[in-house]
């Protein structure tokens, strides 16, 4: 007796997209977006304006404030000619010379201005804290067809 049987598999990239895994897709923006909200405990905190001022991309997020590198290094920018981190004239207060770029400070001075877990390098230490926390919502978004 004999017996014949035909089936069809869909392409890898058929499988991902029904999946909600392929390049950008929904499991992508949903790992980010939990990324960015469990991160927001652990970014420097003045008035709001680093953890609000952020570009969520499906794929990448860009903490855009004039501050946010220094504020990620933990150390403090300065001029690279008089290695301050602002200039101070009575007269006008605390100024930096426009357009003179900075740099971070070659003697590695650290802003110690951090509380709780904020501090820099935020998302990587959100990540070392809760990344199986993450793989197990993203697991059960894709489980539940990305919903």
């Amino acid at each position: 007796m004999s017996f014949n049987a035909k089936f069809h598999l869909n392409s890898v990239e058929e499988m991902l997209s029904d999946l909600n895994l392929e390049e950008n897709g929904l499991a992508q923006q949903f790992f980010t977006n939990e990324v960015w909200r469990l991160s927001d405990d652990y970014v420097p905190y003045e008035n709001g304006l680093l953890k609000t001022n952020v570009i969520v991309k499906s794929n990448s997020l860009t903490y855009n404030s004039p501050y946010a590198r220094y504020h990620w290094y933990g150390n403090l920018m300065v001029d690279p000619d008089y290695l301050k981190g602002a200039m101070f004239n009575p007269n006008y207060g605390f100024w930096s010379r426009p357009g003179v770029p900075k740099i971070l400070d070659p003697n590695g001075r650290a802003i110690n201005n951090w509380n709780g877990l904020r501090g820099p390098f935020w998302t990587s230490r959100m990540w070392a804290d809760r990344h199986k926390e993450i793989e197990l919502a993203v697991q059960k978004f894709i489980e539940r067809g990305g919903k």
